[in-house]
């Protein structure tokens, strides 16, 4: 990357615009950045750096605190960089968030804050807008970051001199802070933070397993074992896991012989409890066949009971068949005795009836009239409501259609006045116009009208001439006046039509009306009269009424015939139901009526004689059978000593108890021992692992953290290759200003045994053929040492850096200590980097360098701000 031009404006101390042209030093390479301290000089890197990363240069500086404290309040804060990169031109703006007065003073705040943005250019013209956006494309065009550019293209100042006399740990600071090597010392860390981590997870296996061991507490046949084994402090693993296998097995062998023992002694309790289970059902069937011959004796004596319930229940079942038939003839018989009843009062109620209808007979006979004489008086009802709506609209329309012709005659008399109006002004103005006309004639010249030479009668000037305008004004309000007038009469001849149709309208409502009350005066009296007294629907109530009275008598003698024949045929149907009844009771074997009654009885009482005698047959039946099935069970069977095999029983329990209580700490043993052995066995195996593991991490540890024998750690290891590369590049520069007197070389002892820094310096002397310490060269002799170790950096980092080509190169480096021979060494080393192609510039206020270096950046410090000059000889 090459600057071609950079713009600064309302920055540091920049109070206005101000523009540095890199393209007028780009042939001659070397120029000079000067100026008084504080002027400003470094704020030219750190534009540029601020330009490409949207970051500053300086760890102290910060992009939000870059305005300029003396530019005015309406001067922008921005950069511009032109640039030049792989053949292509860029150009980059770019401005910080700063607070700027509002363009539109609105509220109390008459600040606002104006926010960070960036655009970029690229060679085809295309635009990139946003700050992060600017920033990602630079890193991908220069292939590098922002701390990365800072180290290639900035030798900062005094940080180099600060490395040559700093003691081994402040070495490795600094060179960390160039290199960025912190990756290799985290990564030490982060072998020892794992170390420690391991060898934490083995002694937590540890203590695991001897608190295992500690909680374990053995059988009596295993403790004087088991204490010899775990009584020192520390546990041998081994052992213990094996003495567990051993007592495993023994327990095991244990249990087994118990488990037999155990199936024996429950095999016994079962035979014992079988024999006084058997003892206990015969005990029970023995009783059972006691109470059974009690129950059949009792069941014999009431034999002949149950006998005379039998035969009283049978008469009761012959009575029952009778009482059918009786039933149905007094069914019958009191079937006739209603309808009978039924058939006189229907009779009373057809005799009202008819009476009823010769008394409304005269009124049906005007039915007909009354009808057409209610539909007329609805007709007259609407026809006088509508007249009085026809005349109410009439009158509204008439009262409008007044309002509307006097509103026309008002509007044709302002038309008449208007237009009487527009042409006495037009007649004004136009003899006016020609008075006009006449004033500019002159005799023998034609007329601008008629073309004549000759003048004799010109017109003569009006005293007030009206203008055109009011002319027009005039016309354009007779216009608007004959529009009104012409739009009156069209609404006031339509309101004429609505009137005139709406006065017919009425006048034939009226004459209807007057055509139905004559028809109405020439009714018969009778029609008047009920009219008067009877509404609408009274009358068609009665109408309907009346119709179905008639239809009412009609139904209802018809049903007094159809009940009187059926009331003859019920009266056959009771005689032959009589003779029934009687011929049922001699066949049932009921010699009188009584004799059938006293025999009958009621359904309740039935039921219960006859549930009396099938619950007797049961239980009959049940005890038969029962005794049966007990005669049965207890054949070749004999009663037995139930005491005695309770006792044995008893016995036998306590024995199976006592076995299986002793099996049961068995199994509770043998499982604490298995569980600590898997647990011992398990943790043993990972333990093993992870000291495997931990041995291995432990041995990167120590290489990695300087636990070895040249006490070198792992980030120093790394720095020292960087160190040795730096070197070489350094002592080709060094020799070039010293004469060829001076060689730097990484010193192969470190001064402090203690120490496991390794970027210890000395220098070799070749005029005494002598190394000696880096402390005891000059105030002159260290800034060269320290300028060739920047620039040895300088093109070591290039080549860590993937063979990226710094094109330009700024240094801040004091270059005061320096005596003229020196100064000019300094300048031909310097001078041999810009013939590889490169921009260096030197930012320094010395002034033998503005003597040697005629190529300058000028920048004036004054009170109210800095201003820059491009000096080019």
């Amino acid at each position: 990357m090459k600057p071609k031009k950079l713009i600064l404006c309302g920055w540091g101390p920049y109070k206005e615009k101000q523009e540095i042209d890199f393209s007028v030093l780009e042939n001659r390479g070397l120029f000079l950045i000067t100026g008084a301290t504080g002027a400003g000089k470094t704020t030219i890197f750190d534009a540029i750096t601020y330009a490409l990363y949207g970051n500053m240069s300086g760890d102290t500086r910060e992009k939000t605190t870059v305005r300029s404290d003396f530019a005015e309040g309406t001067t922008p804060t921005y950069v511009e960089l032109f640039m030049e990169h792989g053949g292509n031109s860029y150009h980059i703006y770019r401005n910080p968030e700063y607070l700027r007065p509002k363009k539109r003073k609105t509220g109390s705040e008459e600040m606002t804050k104006e926010k960070e943005n960036a655009i970029l250019t690229l060679p085809d013209e295309t635009k990139i807008e946003g700050s992060s956006e600017v920033t990602r494309k630079m890193q991908e065009l220069l292939r590098i970051d922002y701390r990365q550019f800072k180290q290639l293209s900035m030798i900062a100042q005094g940080e180099f001199s600060r490395f040559l006399s700093a003691p081994p740990s402040e070495k490795s600071k600094i060179f960390r802070e160039i290199f960025d090597t912190g990756l290799y010392d985290k990564m030490a860390g982060e072998l020892r933070s794992r170390s420690a981590g391991l060898y934490k997870q083995v002694i937590e296996y540890r203590h695991k397993m001897d608190e295992d061991i500690d909680l374990f507490l053995p059988e009596e046949e295993l403790a004087e074992g088991w204490g010899e084994l775990t009584k020192g402090e520390s546990y041998y693993y081994e052992a213990v896991i094996s003495f567990l296998k051993s007592a495993v097995k023994e327990q095991e062998e244990k249990r087994r012989i118990l488990e037999e023992k155990v199936k024996t002694a429950e095999i016994e309790v079962e035979q014992s409890a079988a024999l006084v289970s058997e003892g206990e059902q015969i005990k029970n069937l023995l009783e059972k066949q006691r109470l059974e011959e009690e129950q059949r004796k009792t069941l014999e004596s009431k034999k002949v009971e149950m006998k005379q319930v039998e035969i009283r229940l049978e008469r009761s079942v012959r009575a029952a068949d009778v009482k059918g038939c009786e039933e149905q003839w007094k069914g019958l018989l009191k079937q006739k005795e209603d309808l009978s009843a039924k058939i006189l009062i229907s009779g009373k109620e057809i005799s009202k009836l008819e009476q009823r209808e010769a008394e409304e007979k005269n009124f049906y006979k005007q039915v007909n009239i009354l009808t057409e004489a209610y539909v007329q008086k609805r007709q007259m009802e609407a026809l006088e409501s509508q007249l009085q709506l026809a005349a109410e609209k009439e009158e509204k329309q008439r009262e409008e259609l007044c309002k509307l012709q006097k509103a026309y005659f008002q509007a044709e008399t302002e038309e008449e006045q208007s237009k009487a109006d527009y042409e006495s002004a037009d007649k004004a103005y136009r003899h006016g116009l020609a008075g006009m006309l006449a004033t500019e004639l002159i005799e023998g010249k034609p007329c601008p009208v008629c073309g004549a030479k000759t003048h004799p009668q010109p017109a003569l000037t009006e005293k007030e001439v009206p203008s055109k305008e009011e002319v027009n004004g005039k016309k354009a309000d007779y216009e608007e006046k004959r529009e009104k007038r012409v739009a009156l009469h069209g609404k006031t001849t339509a309101s004429k039509e609505r009137t005139d149709s709406l006065t017919e309208k009425t006048e034939e409502l009226r004459q209807q009306v007057r055509e139905l009350e004559e028809e109405s005066v020439n009714r018969a009296d009778f029609i008047k009269n009920y009219l008067k007294s009877h509404t609408e629907q009274e009358f068609f109530a009665q109408k309907q009424a009346y119709e179905a009275l008639s239809v009412t008598i009609l139904e209802k003698k018809k049903n007094w015939e159809e009940n009187e024949q059926e009331r003859i045929c019920l009266g056959e149907a009771v005689k032959q139901a009589e003779e029934g009844f009687q011929k049922q009771l001699t066949k049932k074997g009921f010699t009188t009526e009584e004799d059938y009654r006293l025999a009958f009885l009621a359904q309740a009482e039935t039921t219960g004689l006859q549930k009396t005698i099938n619950e007797y047959r049961e239980h009959c039946h049940t005890n038969q059978r029962m005794l049966a099935h007990l005669q049965e069970e207890l054949a070749g069977r004999k009663e037995l000593d139930l005491e005695q095999l309770k006792q044995n029983l008893e016995v036998k329990r306590e024995e199976k108890n006592r076995m299986f209580d002793a099996l049961s700490k068995k199994q509770h043993q043998c499982k604490d021992s298995k569980r600590l052995l898997t647990s011992l066995q398990e943790k043993q195996e990972k333990m093993g692992k992870l000291s495997e593991h931990y041995s291995r991490m432990k041995d990167l540890d120590d290489a990695a953290n300087g636990n070895n024998k040249k006490r070198l750690v792992f980030e120093q290891y790394v720095l020292a290759s960087y160190f040795e590369e730096i070197l070489k590049a350094a002592n080709i520069r060094l020799r070039m200003m010293t004469g060829g007197r001076y060689e730097l070389k990484r010193a192969e002892k470190v001064g402090d045994g203690r120490s496991k820094d390794n970027l210890e310096m000395e220098v070799l002397d070749y005029y005494t053929g002598k190394y000696r310490s880096i402390k005891t060269l000059s105030g002159g002799e260290s800034f060269k040492t320290s300028l060739s170790l920047a620039l040895g950096m300088s093109d070591v980092v290039q080549a860590l850096s993937g063979g990226i080509q710094v094109e330009t190169l700024f240094i801040d480096e004091g270059f005061g200590s320096l005596d003229s021979e020196s100064l000019e060494q300094a300048c031909l080393t310097l001078q041999s980097l810009v013939e590889k192609d490169r921009l260096i510039g030197i930012i320094s206020h010395v002034p033998e360098l503005s003597e040697k270096i005629q190529n300058q950046i000028r920048i004036r410090k004054t009170n109210a701000g800095s201003t820059i000059e491009v000096m080019v000889f």
